[in-house]
């Protein structure tokens, strides 16, 4: 894998039932060869498996799922009709690929299950795009978190660590936008769970940012800057596309 977040995105990938069945095994024997994509592949999963069980349910809008079901039937008739010229060994691994109409349905199953505010391009509620993504590694340089950083202040935090947090502790969420001011605070985190913080005003995230969690006393830094140990850091990247 060519960077942290190619590896992310492709254990999503895997994790999520989108790849074919090349692919997919493709994936499964680099997991072989790679550990830490087996590992970023398991601890995602793991985290999956907790929100299907703790996310609440979004509510779904009368008429999305015939929408929905409108659309299936479209892809999959274009597919029929589509006369596709003699296969290359290239268009006969694109015609193993997942078709559309696949990915949409899953999609939809995702946002019932996990409460996701687009499903196929029908919007379920106000769902602002992030500005900035960040993966975050450990000192041992795994993947320990995801960052969606947004234009409001808001950062929502997708841990893929289960860090330790002694009682008298607390995981302190930093973020460094301009070395003249220093580390600025997002706020506080008790325990590894997909949260969103909303910290003060600040300028719009920008690529390279540096954001971290370090472990502090509890009810937070005394200082009000960094003063424990960093659990895990990185830096802020435009989404692609």
């Amino acid at each position: 894998m060519s960077s942290d977040s190619e590896r992310l995105a492709h254990a999503g990938d895997y994790v999520l039932g989108l790849l074919d069945d090349d692919a997919r095994a493709e994936a499964e024997r680099e997991m072989e060869r790679d550990p830490e994509f087996a590992e970023t592949v398991r601890r995602l999963a793991e985290r999956m498996s907790s929100l299907d069980h703790t996310a609440k349910p979004a509510e779904v809008p009368a008429g999305m799922w015939g929408e929905i079901l409108g659309k299936i039937s479209t892809l999959r008739q274009d597919q029929n009709e589509a006369s596709p010229p003699e296969q290359s060994a290239a268009n006969q691994n694109s015609a193993t690929q997942a078709p559309p109409w696949r990915k949409l349905a899953l999609a939809a199953s995702l946002a019932a299950a996990f409460g996701l505010g687009y499903a196929g391009g029908f919007v379920m509620k106000a769902t602002p795009e992030p500005v900035v993504l960040v993966v975050l590694q450990t000192p041992d340089n795994t993947t320990g978190a995801v960052f969606e950083a947004f234009a409001d202040n808001s950062v929502k935090i997708i841990p893929l660590a289960d860090f330790e947090v002694p009682q008298d502790k607390i995981m302190q969420v930093w973020t460094l936008y301009d070395t003249a001011v220093g580390p600025v605070s997002l706020g506080t985190l008790s325990s590894a769970e997909v949260t969103t913080l909303k910290g003060q005003a600040l300028p719009v995230p920008a690529t390279d940012q540096l954001y971290e969690i370090t472990l502090e006393p509890r009810p937070g830094s005394p200082t009000g800057k960094p003063t424990g140990p960093i659990l895990v850091k990185g830096f802020a990247k435009r989404p692609a596309g």
